[in-house]
């Protein structure tokens, strides 16, 4: 068996020094490549940066969502308010157009009706 290591030494010792460069090729090529601190730090400092900006857009999402809450109650108001004055408006038509036909006592109890006089 000596013999045989001493015949092949030379084979040996370059399968081996072929193996330890066939691993370094590989650990070189398949490693993970390493970010500089400073991106990771500027990365991190934006990330940072993102999340208050996103903390402040919800705020102001929040106090836009109670404006348009208000917005549609006065909404609301204002058109209750249009069907209201139109109702009046008719009421008052009705009665010009009924004050058109009253004779004088009719006219006189009209106005001290309204008046209070």
């Amino acid at each position: 068996m000596l013999e045989l290591l001493n015949k092949y030494k030379k084979q040996i010792a370059y399968v081996i020094v072929g193996l330890f460069v066939l691993y370094g090729v590989i650990w070189i090529t398949t490693r993970e490549p390493q970010m500089p601190t400073d991106y990771k730090a500027a990365i991190d400092s934006l990330t940072k940066a993102n999340t208050l900006l996103i903390k402040k857009q919800n705020q102001l999402d929040s106090t836009i969502r109670v404006y348009e809450n208000e917005i549609k109650a006065i909404d609301t108001k204002i058109s209750n308010i249009k069907v209201k004055e139109t109702i009046i408006k008719e009421y008052h038509h009705e009665i010009i157009q009924q004050v058109s036909h009253y004779n004088a006592a009719q006219i006189d109890s009209f106005f001290k009706k309204r008046y209070n006089y």
